[in-house]
């Protein structure tokens, strides 16, 4: 259960999206150059020959993708490969043959510029080994002679660890005839045996049509076997070098995203300010485009159920937004008199307004979901729908806490008695999550000898639950005493909106909140769904994931006009 993210694939509208990604890009418009055919394509024997009818899909998916980047082209004025622009943050140069050993430089992306200035050459500038330097003099020496091929690709080794040059001859026509440079782009390479199999098996290929790739990348270098060529054929590819960038891409994507499930690395951050001048911090997960999410997380695991789901999330189409709400990891703490729950609505506010949210789901996570209650409530039709996730709803008082044990029942009993204590006891807390581990942070919310924390203790969680602490007490706990006094002062019931969809998944077995008085709370809730977990307990979110998703799913498919 706690590896669930092995077992999924990578989905088409995974693989699409990283086609559209690696091809419409400023550096690759020399494909719609024509002209007298080059030495080099004499020497390759003329016209490419016919290559075998690749996938349909995805084959559709690389002409749609050069028709969207030829109307780019047209609508920028036609630019020479030697004079488009790029903005962005990607590397890549395109050099003359000339006459020198170490080729001219005749473009490059801004990133690349600036890395170029005051270098003694291309090759030193590009960082690459004395082995790929020397293969770079020899490939521009052959591409100025004409010993070459439109179809070749080279690959070049540089000193920085994952990463990888991918070349390729570019025809330059001009008004004294047609000339040849050389494209050289950086490429992100690391390789993992899990991600190429699901990376091959997406292309429809085997594992083993792979290994030239493997060979060239992971290996000193050098230009490319024809068997890429027709492996790129086979997966519907225009040629070897799209599909390099392409599985470059889409490898290191999802290695990424398994890094962040188990985490050794913690998703994108971002930060910006509400309509109050308040610092909000986000975090970004799942994929680039698709259904957004706005993940509202509880008052002690921060996202870390939703963290160890990147993968999941990411193939089945699902944006998410994770803010971190006043007080939580970076940002600011609330100002004494303010009301946390407004404040909650205008930093998602602010998000939505930030990234053009249309419609969101709300994904709320025990405590959090009194603030997504109350978001859905004054949103409206902003809003797609809500799914809450072991929910705290019902506790409308620190008084209903008596499921909890330890340090947590002492901060909700502070919070109704003895107010004064909290900063005190929130610093014997911090001492005691360093003493007995992070996963203090769940154990005391099931029961001993419960199937629950069994399954607690099998779970690799260590990692993400040390990020996790880390974002608790970044402010010295602020976050989570505003919560409590929040709750010591009483959260009133407020009615979800007419039409709103809205999903509350519940475990059977949670003796935090039981279900008796779930039910309770969700009377006069209107339109509210309470699914049940018969075997889950407080952590459903952890020990059956693919429930939480089930209920994603589904409520972003019956939310009417869900973008």
């Amino acid at each position: 259960m706690t590896l669930l993210y092995r077992a999924q694939a990578m989905s088409q509208e995974q693989v699409a999206a990283a086609i559209y990604e690696t091809m419409i890009r400023p550096e690759q418009f020399d494909r719609f150059f024509s002209g007298p055919p080059a030495a080099g394509q004499a020497a390759a024997g003329g016209q490419m020959p016919q290559r075998p009818r690749g996938a349909p899909v995805l084959r559709a998916h690389f002409a749609r993708a050069a028709e969207i980047q030829e109307q780019q082209w047209e609508q920028a004025g036609r630019p020479h490969p030697s004079s488009c622009c790029s903005m962005g943050s990607r590397f890549w140069l395109l050099a003359g043959t000339g006459t020198g050993t170490g080729g001219r430089l005749l473009n490059a992306s801004q990133r690349a510029a600036g890395q170029i200035e005051g270098r003694g050459g291309l090759a030193a500038a590009m960082g690459l080994t004395r082995a790929a330097a020397g293969r770079w003099h020899t490939f521009l020496k052959q591409v100025r002679q004409g010993a070459f091929s439109w179809q070749d690709v080279l690959v070049l080794r540089t000193r920085r660890p994952g990463e990888r040059f991918l070349c390729r001859p570019v025809r330059l026509d001009t008004a004294g005839g047609t000339a040849v440079a050389v494209m050289a782009e950086l490429l992100e390479w690391e390789w993992n045996g899990e991600a190429a199999g699901q990376v091959a098996a997406a292309f429809g290929l085997r594992k083993a049509d792979l290994k030239p790739l493997k060979a060239v990348l992971s290996g000193p270098g050098g230009r490319v076997a024809g068997g890429l060529q027709q492996a790129a054929a086979r997966a519907g590819a225009p040629g070897a070098a799209e599909l390099i960038r392409l599985t470059a891409f889409l490898m290191t994507e999802h290695t990424r995203d398994l890094k962040i499930a188990r985490g050794e690395l913690l998703p994108p951050a971002e930060e910006f300010q509400d309509t109050s001048g308040l610092r909000c911090q986000y975090f970004r997960l799942g994929s680039e485009t698709g259904q957004p999410v706005v993940f509202v997380h509880g008052l002690l695991d921060g996202i870390a159920p939703l963290q160890r789901l990147q993968p999941q999330l990411r193939m089945l189409g699902f944006r998410v937004y994770a803010p971190m709400r006043a007080g939580y990891g970076g940002s600011a703490p609330l100002p004494r008199g303010q009301d946390p729950a407004d404040a909650f609505v205008r930093q998602l506010e602010g998000l939505m307004h930030r990234e053009n949210l249309q419609r969101p789901v709300l994904l709320s996570h025990r405590g959090g979901a009194l603030y997504g209650c109350r978001a859905a409530n004054r949103l409206h039709q902003r809003i797609a729908g809500l799914v809450a996730v072991a929910p705290n709803c019902s506790i409308t008082s620190t008084r209903q806490f008596s499921g909890m044990r330890g340090y947590a029942w002492l901060a909700a009993a502070c919070a109704a008695r003895a107010n004064w204590l909290l900063p005190v006891l929130m610093k014997g807390w911090s001492a005691a999550l360093r003493w007995y581990g992070p996963k203090a942070l769940l154990r005391f919310q099931t029961a001993r000898g419960s199937r629950e924390r069994a399954l607690l203790h099998k779970m690799a969680l260590l990692p993400l639950l040390q990020q996790s602490q880390a974002l608790f007490l970044q402010q010295g706990g602020a976050g989570f005493l505003t919560d409590v006094q929040m709750m010591r002062r009483g959260v009133p019931k407020l009615p979800l909106p007419r039409g709103t969809r809205a999903v509350f998944l519940h475990g059977g077995e949670d003796h935090v909140a039981p279900l008796r008085d779930v039910r309770d709370a969700l009377n006069g809730l209107g339109g509210a769904q309470l699914c049940v977990g018969q075997e889950a307990g407080a952590l459903v979110f952890y020990t059956f994931p693919e429930l939480v998703l089930t209920a994603l799913q589904d409520c972003a498919a019956a939310a009417p006009d869900a973008c």
